[in-house]
């Protein structure tokens, strides 16, 4: 195969895979808070390349990411919303995190789910009083485990 025809190849994956939901339970949250809400969330260009070098190099182990930003998202029932999520992330995700702040309006959820091998699926769910953000992310056990174990260590690598 030439190198133009890879480029294609490639190119064409990174949009296919921006598109495509690794998992329907992230979409089903997405659509359900537009549709409760009547908000749409914001684009980030060429997110699919993202994606895709993900998949390909598995930085600090992670393999796929799927995000939704609702920027300026002004919601009056949170309850309501994190009841969509907690209903849509799926009987699989087992809830790890849930708090909520009625003095600031901060909301975050935070569900994990084994998916064989050595994989776990995290799904995070952040509200603040402007935006609110879902995220997706596929990690590596041994990262996951080293994260929790030692959460200092992590925080640290960000740095």
């Amino acid at each position: 195969m030439n190198n133009r025809r890879l480029l294609i190849v490639i190119a064409l994956s990174a949009f296919t895979l921006g598109a495509t939901p690794a998992r329907a339970n992230f979409d089903d949250i997405v659509r359900a808070v537009e549709s409760r809400y009547h908000v749409q969330r914001t684009t980030i260009p060429l997110f699919g390349l993202v994606r895709f070098a993900l998949w390909c190099v598995h930085p600090g182990g992670v393999s796929d990411v799927q995000l939704a930003t609702f920027e300026n998202a002004h919601f009056d029932d949170m309850p309501g919303l994190a009841d969509i999520v907690r209903r849509n992330a799926g009987e699989a995700m087992q809830p790890l995190v849930q708090t909520r702040s009625n003095r600031d309006g901060e909301t975050t959820l935070i569900y994990a789910r084994p998916l064989g091998g050595d994989r776990v699926a995290l799904l995070v769910f952040a509200h603040d009083r402007e935006d609110t953000t879902v995220v997706r992310v596929v990690v590596s056990m041994d990262k996951f485990t080293e994260a929790m174990n030692h959460p200092h260590r992590v925080v640290a690598d960000l740095r």
